[in-house]
């Protein structure tokens, strides 16, 4: 049995590794286009073409914003999983 909880445990935190990586790719493109689009860089864009550039900016920002929320229930989830396994 103390094998066997081993394994889990080590795929527990392989888990949380992978999970941390992930977060931390989602949060660097996150800043990457909260930065151009606060410092309204648009490519010397026509009017029309800044309005859709930050548009889609902004829709990618909201998409990366449920993704971390995402990231971030998984990993409580896993750690009450993990907590509930080590009481057994």
């Amino acid at each position: 049995m103390k094998n066997s909880y081993k394994k889990v445990q080590l795929s527990f935190e392989n888990c949380f590794d992978q999970l941390y990586f992930l977060e931390s790719i989602l949060m660097l493109t996150k800043e990457v286009c909260q930065e151009k689009e606060f410092a309204s860089i648009y490519y010397n864009l026509p009017p029309k073409d800044k309005f859709t550039l930050s548009t889609e900016r902004n829709h990618y920002i909201n998409m990366l914003t449920l993704a971390l929320d995402r990231v971030s229930n998984i990993k409580q989830i896993n750690s009450g999983i993990e907590n509930e396994l080590a009481e057994l």
